[in-house]
């Protein structure tokens, strides 16, 4: 799941293709491709969620009944070490993998999936119990932010940590530079990476691409370029989209991101 490309790559590689070297972000502002950047992440990951697939460790809330739709940056141990600075908005659960006890440090026994039907119809009072450690999940994928533990995790003071695999909504990329302070500069000292895994890139900076295109397209009388890379993005989506499902989503045009981070297409 570790992720290698950085944002600061990736802005240079935009810059470079959109002529804006010398010195970066003379026509095309560092806070503008940001956005972009941030919509390109979101409009891979509408196709392929699992292009932003995570392990992490993450701490259970007392009960039974657990959710992934918003992890608490205190309450998520990263697999790749990194420190959450932001909520990580889940959006299907995977697999829970095993306990991580008390600390979400220390890895622990195998955590089984059972099915809740039959939990119901052998013990139907299952949902009073609770003791440490966790043994056994349940999940349904109508509703797959939510799940459910056997035994239920105590309430305070034990606390309860297992390593979980899920998809996530990719984490918005700070975007609080100014110009003439811009900090995504290629010969800058910045290391945030994107979420989404590293052979995306060529998506990433072909949707940036067309995103600059169109706003030429717009501002003027047209840009023959705007086409040609709406055609790279969305035949790279559709072939990989096929190669991974089966199912070929057939789509024809740009995809913006959905709110909060852009404009729904």
């Amino acid at each position: 799941m570790a992720r290698t490309v950085t944002v600061k790559e990736v802005m240079w590689r935009i810059s470079v293709q959109l002529q804006d070297t010398v010195p970066q972000f003379t026509r095309w502002p560092e806070r503008e491709t940001v956005m972009w950047l941030d919509d390109a992440q979101m409009a891979v990951w509408k196709f392929l969620p699992l292009s932003a697939s995570r392990i992490d460790a993450i701490k259970l809330k007392p009960g039974t009944l657990q959710s992934i739709e918003s992890i608490a940056a205190a309450d998520c141990k990263p697999g790749d070490g990194s420190t959450p600075s932001a909520p990580i908005l889940g959006t299907q659960l995977l697999r829970l993998l095993n306990d991580m006890g008390a600390d979400g440090l220390t890895p622990g026994n195998a955590i089984r999936l059972v099915s809740r039907d039959m939990m119901d119809a052998q013990s139907p009072t299952w949902r009073t119990v609770a003791r440490s450690p966790v043994e056994c999940f349940m999940f349904d994928p109508d509703t797959p932010r939510y799940f459910e533990v056997t035994p239920g995790v105590p309430v305070g003071p034990a606390v309860r940590w297992v390593r979980i695999a899920y998809t996530a909504q990719p984490v918005a990329i700070p975007n609080t530079g100014t110009e003439g302070s811009e900090i995504y500069k290629i010969d800058g000292g910045n290391t945030t990476k994107l979420s989404i895994a590293d052979e995306h890139i060529d998506d990433i900076v072909n949707y940036m691409a067309a995103r600059a295109h169109l706003k030429n397209a717009q501002q003027s009388d047209g840009d023959a370029k705007f086409p040609a890379f709406v055609s790279l993005f969305v035949n790279s989506i559709n072939a990989k989209v096929t190669a991974m499902t089966g199912n070929n989503p057939n789509l024809k045009r740009l995809p913006f991101a959905p709110e909060p981070i852009g404009a729904a297409s």
